[in-house]
């Protein structure tokens, strides 16, 4: 029976989200919108609704797919591609990609032609490419089933949201009910709702009612009957699918599990349809029309018996019945949800039969390992051969698609892979022979694949057991595992790493294999030097120089020539410089060496104050890195170095929008630690302060495992927290987060503490202003320490002047990192507001404003205007001119209150609690009641409401 089709019931409001946003398309914006919900709940349906309202709109589909065992690579990003081609020619769509579009040749290698573009560039590549199509006329780019998606997908849906390029609307959905508290999805989800890029939908059953109405629409109002309705809204429990199931079967016996609903309309095909929807079924939802003739052909040749004699007859019933759709591609199931229904039914033999065939008829069109498209051919491949039960050729497959995503820089896939020929390992016989490689190998490549993708703990877990299992008499073999496992260790937050570069080192004596040897000898260099223990660092880097020398290795000179270069810098020898480019020059194309170059060379000018120089050498790093394939974990580094650099010139909004985009992406690591600590730091000087303190609390136990290891990460986080604190009026705490720099036990660098040093003595200035007695010549002592370094003087300047004996006017001319000029205009705005010159006042806050504007420092242009809003003064350009009106003298007593008492003061003239204040300010309610008790004190009145009238007064 033909499946009818209902008008849109329960989604009016649904509807009219989608077509404004549709609307606002048309207008040029570009919007991203989600729609989530169990399956069966008509997500499909409710886009169908919209893209036929379309009219004058290019329709882009993709559509992720799940192999059984994980997502089919590049699903999705297949289907937009061809539809890509459809509308605009093979021609226009590779002259749209641009010069990169050799990357696109991952995805569909039938177009795209293979260059140096590396298949980690789909998402960037094809980002531009749609909005390249969207500057011609409005498009509509539909994400389906994003809960089978994998990690290339999930980075080009948020490159799309957090770009939103101008006509371009962008429809996500997926499975609420399939998407885990662990699924990578849920992640990017919440870091797109968060950053408030999306707007979401999610759907909902529908009421009885609503089941009704559709079954009198889908029925045309004949065969109704109240108990019959009422026994359907029962049955499909409000879930549109089983509604349009179920309702052709009213009065019949109708079937009590979920599987025969789905199976409903199947069961009324005929024999060979229905042969042909089960070998439809072991593809997937859906299966292009050469692979499923290829497979029937495979059948027929292996001898077996065909499911299928006439395939187009059995189609064209299939297709009447709304089982499969048809197009021109292939076949799909009308339903993700029937497919699965169908392929259960599949006997085992049957499903051992089609699997063998669709494994061998790929097989066929497989390209090579090293080919474009390679590795979702293999990825299928092994899947097949795993779900018909040839596990030894799953094993083979598996290993070869785990080298070749490897090779390619795919390193989900590479994991994917990876892992299941892990699983396999004990269930074929001679499993050594079949894979090509010995069980501590595979274990090995796969620990690093999983550091590649960023899955730091799971990598250390896999490195262990190579260690464990690694032959004892292979000394240099074990020792290069060992090397692996502690830099896994690293980026894991394991202390453990210097044991075991100690270990190895004991295995590989000077003379036994100095490559090896001098390999170990870098690591203790880069550990030493990551932990600030610079001296150490130098020794280990010159003794790995002249091992490597010895053996004629550049690669490995160029990287202890790279970290002896760092270590210097950190004593403050700007000559380490010279080491770091020599470095450069030795390294010739080996990525070991140019990574630690682009890397490091940035991170040096950085520390340095040339952030100029920073971009352009991690810039050209970012070109590289692509070229050469390289891992996400050092693409993620040397895009980090050109973000923080921008960071200090001012650029903040391409930087926040970096991070926003990769945040989602990396997995529990170092790199994570990196990047949430410097997001919490700019969402708090932009501004966003509440979304600052959580990210600290959130990420507390992850920095503090991390800061264990790396003096920049302890110190970084420190400050950080330290500011946050700040504002939450807490000065002891915040003093508490700096302690560090005061600790003679810990290594000491300057650029690292001199910001310390800065935010220590503004929390010493407001103990002081609490009456607090503290003594800051330890901190002088620190900061004299720090003299020799090129950012010394701004830093000095912000020192002084946070403790009264300084002034902030100097701190603002001096160079230094964009923000605290607006930060030091502000500081002496307040200054002089305290000091009654309110026409100086008024022009230093408008310079904060306009400075912090021009950057995108919101704490401090909201922190100006609440200040000139309390003190009576205008902060824009026009207002500067206008003249001041004579000063009024404040009323005895309100002289005496801090800057933070007066902004309570504020605060209870408002009306507001204790409680609502704390909330307000960032600040506990407890120190919010110590400062209104403070301000009553001070006044000289027994209520609130004599403070708020003083206030008023003022005013």
């Amino acid at each position: 029976m033909p499946v009818p089709r209902a008008r849109l019931v329960g989604r009016a409001q649904e509807l009219a989200t989608l077509a404004d946003a549709l609307d606002d398309v048309r207008g040029g914006a570009g919007r991203t919108v989600v729609v989530a919900g169990e399956a069966g709940i008509g997500k499909t349906r409710l886009l169908d609704e919209l893209t036929a309202r379309a009219d004058g709109a290019t329709l882009l589909v993709g559509q992720c797919a799940d192999s059984g065992s994980g997502p089919v690579p590049y699903a999705a990003l297949a289907g937009l591609l061809q539809g890509v081609v459809r509308s605009a020619g093979q021609d226009a769509a590779v002259a749209a990609a641009g010069p990169a579009a050799s990357a696109l040749s991952a995805v569909a290698p039938q177009v795209f032609a293979p260059g140096d573009a590396g298949a980690d560039r789909v998402p960037e590549v094809l980002t531009d490419l749609l909005a390249t199509l969207a500057a011609r006329g409005p498009l509509v780019v539909v994400l389906e089933d994003l809960h089978w998606s994998d990690d290339l997908t999930r980075a080009t849906a948020v490159r799309l949201a957090r770009t939103a390029p101008p006509g371009l609307l962008l429809l996500l959905t997926y499975r609420s009910d399939d998407v885990g508290r662990a699924h990578p999805l849920r992640a990017v989800m919440a870091e797109l709702g968060r950053a408030r890029l999306t707007t979401r939908l999610d759907l909902t059953r529908l009421g009885a009612d609503q089941v009704r109405e559709m079954a009198q629409d889908l029925l045309d109002g004949t065969g109704l009957d109240h108990d019959l309705l009422t026994d359907l809204a029962d049955r499909s429990e409000g879930v549109p699918f089983y509604v349009e199931e179920l309702v052709g079967f009213l009065g019949t016996d109708l079937p009590e599990s979920l599987r025969d609903i789905l199976l409903l309309r199947y069961r009324g095909l005929g024999r060979t349809a229905q042969a042909l929807c089960r070998a439809v079924s072991a593809g997937g939802p859906a299966v292009p029309h050469d692979l499923l003739d290829a497979v029937l052909r495979t059948l027929r040749q292996a001898g077996a018996p065909a499911p299928v004699d006439d395939a187009d007859e059995a189609a064209r019933e299939a297709v009447d019945a709304q089982v499969l759709v048809a197009s021109g591609t292939g076949y799909a199931f009308r339903h993700a949800l029937v497919q699965e229904a169908v392929y259960a039914e599949l006997l085992p033999g049957e499903r051992r039969r089609l699997h063998t065939a669709y494994a061998e008829a790929l097989e066929q069109s497989t390209p090579g390992r090293s080919a474009p498209g390679a590795v979702a051919a293999l990825t299928r491949v092994a899947d097949h051969w795993w779900r018909a039960g040839v596990l030894d050729k799953a094993l083979a497959a598996a290993v070869t698609g785990h080298h070749a995503a490897a090779d390619g820089a795919a390193s989900a896939s590479a994991v994917t892979l990876g892992e299941r020929a892990l699983e396999l390992w004990e269930q074929v016989p001679d499993p050594a022979s079949v894979a090509g490689l010995p069980h501590h190998e595979l274990l090995r490549t796969v620990a690093e694949s999983l550091r590649g993708a960023t899955r730091t703990s799971r990598a250390l877990a896999v490195a262990h057991e190579a260690v464990a299992e690694w032959p004892r008499d292979d000394h240099v073999g074990l020792a290069r595992v060992l090397a692996d496992t502690a830099l896994i260790a690293g980026h894991a937050g394991s202390d453990e790493g210097p044991e075991l570069v100690e270990r190895a080192l004991a295995l590989v004596e000077p003379g036994r294999d100095d490559t090896v040897r001098a390999q170990l000898l870098v690591l203790r260099a880069r550990r030493a030097m990551l932990d600030g223990r610079s001296h150490e660092g130098i020794e280990a880097a010159t003794a790995a120089y002249e091992t490597a020398s010895a053996v004629g290795n550049d690669e490995l000179r160029s990287v202890a020539l790279n970290l002896r270069g760092v270590s210097r810098i950190q004593l403050g020898d700007a000559d380490g410089l010279a080491e770091i480019e020599r470095g450069r020059e030795l390294a010739g194309d080996a990525w070991q060496g140019l990574s630690r170059y682009y890397i490091n060379g940035s991170d040096a000018r950085i520390v340095l104050g040339d952030w100029a120089g920073a971009v352009r050498i991690a810039q050209e790093g970012v070109a590289a890195a692509r070229r050469h394939g390289a891992s996400e974990g050092s693409r993620l580094m040397i895009e980090g170095n050109v973000v923080e650099a921008r960071i200090e010139l001012g650029e903040w909004d391409q930087a926040a929008a970096w991070y926003d985009s990769a945040l989602p992406l990396v997995h529990d690591s170092v790199y994570l630690v990196y990047l949430t600590e410097r997001r919490a730091w700019l969402a708090l000087w932009q501004g966003d302060v509440e979304h600052a303190q959580a990210e600290a609390r959130r990420r507390a136990a992850t920095w503090d495992r991390y800061g264990r290891l790396e003096t920049q990460i302890r110190a970084r986080v420190g400050v950080t927290r330290a500011s946050l604190a700040l504002l939450r009026d807490e000065p002891h705490a915040a003093l508490g987060h700096v302690a560090g720099v005061l600790d003679p036990a810990e290594p000491h660098i300057p650029v690292y503490d001199l910001p310390r040093l800065a935010v220590a003595a503004r929390a010493l200035a407001a103990l002081r202003a609490r009456g607090v007695a503290v003594d800051d010549a330890p901190y002088r002592a620190a900061l004299a320490a720090c003299a020799h370094w090129p950012t010394f003087p701004v830093w000095s300047a912000v020192f002084e002047a946070e403790l009264g004996t300084g002034s902030w006017t100097a701190a603002a001319e001096l160079p230094g990192p964009a923000y605290l000029r607006p930060y030091a205009l502000l500081r002496e705005g307040e200054r002089l507001v305290e000091a009654g010159e309110r026409t100086a006042a008024r022009q230093a806050l408008g310079s904060a404003t306009r400075e912090a504007e021009r950057i995108g420092a919101r704490l401090v242009v909201r922190q100006a205007e609440a200040l000139a809003a309390r003190a009576g003064l205008a902060t824009s350009g026009q207002a500067a001119a206008v003249p001041t009106a004579p000063r009024r003298t404040a009323p005895d007593g309100l002289d005496a209150l801090t800057a933070r008492e007066r902004q309570v003061l504020d605060l209870v003239a408002e009306g507001l609690t204790n409680g609502q204040i704390a909330a307000r300010l960032f600040i506990s309610a407890k120190t919010a009641s110590v400062h209104v008790s403070a301000i009553l004190r001070k006044l000289g009145v027994a209520t609130r409401t004599e403070a708020a009238l003083r206030s008023t007064l003022q005013r």
